[in-house]
C-alpha cells in the first residue's frame, strides 16, 4: 500500500489518538477507538467508498451501521449485538467530532444521525448466598485459596474495577487506615476503605505471599500467581473457575462491582458517597449499576417507609 492522503481516516486516526492521549484517556479506550476506525475504513474500501474524511457522508456512515446491525458473527453464526453497533457508532461519532473541530471536514456527518436502538442488557447482581458460597470455596491455607479469598472480599468490599485491582502494588495498602489506593480511569487515583474481614484476609494473604518465589525476587505487584503478577485476565479466569466449582453458572468481577453498588444503596448509603467510592464522574452510572435489582430496593424502601400506616 502506498502513502496515504493526509486526510485519509487511516492517517487521521493517529492524530485522533494523540489528542486522546493529551486528554489522558485510558489506553484501552484509545485502542478501541482506533480499532473501530480501522473497521470502518475496511468497510469503505470493501464497498469502493471514499476513505478521505471530507468525502465521507452521512449515508456512508449510516450504511456502515446498517451493515453492522445485519451482520453475522462468522465464529458463532449469530447476528452481531446491537450494542456492538452502538459502541462503533459512539467511537466514530467522537472521531468525526474531532475532525470537525480541526476543520478537516466541512460539517459533522453525525449531526442528523441517531444512535441505533439496542435493548438494555442488565448485569445480574449475585446474591449474598452466592458470594458466601464463593468464599467458602476458597477455604484453605494454601497460597491460591488465601489469595483468592482476599481478592473476592476486596472486590465486594470496595467495588473496585478489575483493572484497578490488577494494577495494585503492595505499597498501595495502608493498614493504619485500612484503605487501599487504586488508579482509576483517566489515571485518577482513588482511596478505598475496607472492613475488618477484608483486612484479615489481606493480612493472611500477605503472609503467604512473602514466602512465594516471585515475592522473594522483589515483585512489587500485590496480586501474584505462578508466573508473576496476576493479570486482569487471570483474575477473571480465577473467578469463573471458583464459581463453577461451587455450582454458580457465571461470575465476573463487574458483577461484584454491581453487588457493591446495589448493597450500598439498599442499606441507605448516600448516592454522592457512592459516586466518590466507585470513581464515577456522572450520576448516569448510578442508574446503571445494580439496575437489575432496583425494583427490589424500591420495594424494601416502601416497606421501611410504611406510608399507608401513617394514615
Amino acid at each position: 500500500m502506498g502513502a496515504l492522503e493526509l486526510d485519509d481516516i487511516r492517517e487521521l486516526k493517529q492524530d485522533f489518538a494523540t489528542e486522546l492521549r493529551r486528554k489522558n484517556r485510558a489506553k484501552r479506550t484509545i485502542d478501541g477507538y482506533v480499532q473501530h476506525i480501522d473497521y470502518f475504513a475496511a468497510y469503505l474500501i470493501a464497498n469502493k467508498l471514499p476513505t478521505n474524511a471530507p468525502d465521507i457522508t452521512r449515508d456512508h456512515i449510516g450504511g456502515y451501521i446498517e451493515d453492522l446491525l445485519t451482520r453475522v458473527n462468522m465464529r458463532t453464526g449469530q447476528q452481531l449485538s446491537p450494542v456492538y453497533a452502538q459502541n462503533q457508532y459512539r467511537s466514530l461519532q467522537q472521531f468525526f467530532k474531532y475532525l470537525t473541530a480541526e476543520e478537516i471536514v466541512p460539517a459533522d456527518p453525525f449531526d442528523k444521525l441517531s444512535l441505533p436502538e439496542a435493548p438494555e442488557k442488565l448485569v445480574p447482581v449475585p446474591s449474598e448466598d452466592q458470594l458466601r458460597a464463593l468464599l467458602a470455596g476458597c477455604a484453605g491455607k494454601d497460597f491460591e485459596s488465601l489469595r483468592d479469598e482476599a481478592l473476592i472480599r476486596f472486590f465486594a468490599d470496595t467495588g473496585a474495577r478489575c483493572g484497578e485491582v490488577a494494577g495494585m502494588n503492595i505499597d498501595d495498602l495502608d493498614f493504619n487506615e485500612d484503605t487501599a489506593q487504586v488508579i482509576g480511569k483517566g489515571s485518577r487515583p482513588r482511596v478505598l476503605p475496607f472492613g475488618a474481614k477484608t483486612r484479615t484476609a489481606l493480612r493472611r494473604y500477605l503472609r503467604a505471599r512473602a514466602k512465594h518465589p516471585k515475592a522473594r525476587n522483589g515483585e512489587p505487584a500485590l496480586w501474584i500467581g505462578r508466573m508473576g503478577p496476576f493479570t486482569d485476565h487471570g483474575i477473571r479466569q480465577m473467578l469463573e473457575r471458583r464459581a463453577a466449582a461451587v455450582g454458580i453458572d457465571h461470575m465476573h468481577p463487574h458483577m461484584l462491582r454491581h453487588w457493591f453498588a446495589h448493597t450500598w444503596l439498599a442499606n441507605g448509603g448516600q448516592e454522592q458517597d457512592l459516586l466518590m467510592l466507585a470513581g464515577w464522574r456522572t450520576r448516569q452510572m448510578l442508574d446503571r449499576y445494580g439496575k437489575s435489582v432496583a425494583d427490589e430496593r424500591a420495594r424494601d424502601a416502601h416497606r421501611r417507609a410504611r406510608l399507608g400506616d401513617r394514615l
